[in-house]
This record gives structure tokens, C-alpha cells and sequence, in this order.
């Protein structure tokens, strides 16, 4: 993982910090946005979330669903054991290192994960998240990404990013599509209060 996390950037590994910014840029209103239109969870669904930082999801997802949190932060992992230990179960490690489940998931979601990645370790990424899902279960992500359209006050602020391998909806489509064919996309330069631009895919699994 290729992540900057010195500096102001720092104090995005701390949970409070990382959670207050989020709310602050308006990531709550996307997360929202996101659960309601593209995850539509419901009780009993597994759920899978790689890079699940503090478990910041959970609050946007109904009770009942059956949730799998990973993340190489421990900080992170122990304020979701902490805040969320009720409603899921979490894992400070990679998600590579343990099978999840026999049965396999109908979701697994890597929420702003991609452009931490390069592109062997995204592809690692995808490899998992195929082999863990249900026939007919979803690949669900989210991330920053460069288009021509968008704002310069966008690019700059992507550019400040922690993660290192932004990338354009293309690419990212590239990467999912060594394994998924069939893959829906939404852009967005709204998503956040802030300038800013998000790239949604929902990559199906056969059933």
C-alpha cells in the first residue's frame, strides 16, 4: 500500500480525526448517497469490507446485515472492535492473509481503497474479492479520480491525497475488468461540500 501519512496527513490514522474530517467534507452525505443507491443492503446480507478504517460504514448499514471488517491500521480496527464490536466482526490485517468465509459473501466493498494501490496490489485486490463472492454477489467501490472535466480546485485537492495511484475512471475499469465483465460506473463531482470527484463501480459476479 502506497499511502502518504506524514505531516497533517498523520493525524488522518487516528480514528476521531479521520472520522471528523470525513463529516466535515461531506463524506457522510455520500456514504448515504452510496448505501442507499448502489449497496441497497438488507438483513442477513454478508458483507465484506476491505480497508474498513473505523468502521465508519456500520453507521450508514442496517442492523441485521452480517459484516466482515479488514484494515492494516490497528488504531483503526480497535475503535471499531470498540464502537461497533456488536455488529460486526474486524481484523487488523490484510484481508489476503485470512479466508473469510466457505460460504462466501453477497458484497464486498473496498471503500476509497484503490487509489492507495498499485496496480498488482489492486489486482490482488479484485483476485479476492472474486474468490470470496457469492455467484451473483457485487464487488462495490469508490474513489478520487482524474478527469478532464473536472474542477482545478478538485485536482488539487486529489493531488493532496494520501493515497499515491489516483487514477482515471478507465483505469480503474481496467483493473476490475481482469476479472468482472459485467461493471456499472457512476462519476460525481458533487459527492462532497468540498471540489471534489468520486468514481463509483459495482462489479457483478455471474450467477
Amino acid at each position: 500500500m502506497s499511502q502518504i501519512d506524514t505531516g497533517l496527513r498523520s493525524l488522518l490514522t487516528r480514528p476521531l480525526v479521520y472520522d471528523a474530517f470525513q463529516t466535515l467534507i461531506g463524506g457522510d452525505r455520500y456514504r448515504r448517497w452510496y448505501v442507499r443507491q448502489w449497496l441497497q443492503p438488507f438483513a442477513g446480507m454478508s458483507i465484506l469490507d476491505i480497508g474498513c478504517g473505523p468502521g465508519t460504514m456500520l453507521r450508514f448499514l442496517p442492523r441485521g446485515v452480517r459484516y466482515v471488517g479488514f484494515d492494516m491500521n490497528p488504531l483503526y480496527i480497535d475503535h471499531a472492535r470498540r464502537r461497533f464490536g456488536t455488529r460486526g466482526t474486524f481484523h487488523a490485517q490484510k484481508v489476503g492473509e485470512a479466508r473469510v468465509t466457505e460460504a462466501g459473501c453477497d458484497v464486498v466493498m473496498a471503500n476509497a481503497i484503490l487509489h492507495h494501490l498499485d496496480d498488482v496490489e489492486a489486482a490482488h485486490l479484485v483476485d479476492i474479492a472474486w474468490q470470496q463472492l457469492k455467484p451473483g454477489g457485487f464487488l462495490l467501490t469508490y474513489d478520487n479520480a482524474w478527469t478532464p472535466d473536472q474542477s482545478r480546485a478538485a485536482r488539487a485537492l486529489i493531488a493532496r491525497d494520501r493515497g499515491q495511484h489516483v487514477r482515471t475512471p478507465e483505469q480503474y475499469l481496467a483493473l476490475v475488468h481482469k476479472r468482472f465483465s459485467d461493471v456499472a460506473t457512476s462519476l460525481r463531482h458533487d459527492g462532497y461540500r468540498i471540489p471534489y470527484t468520486l468514481f463509483t463501480m459495482k462489479a457483478t459476479r455471474p450467477a
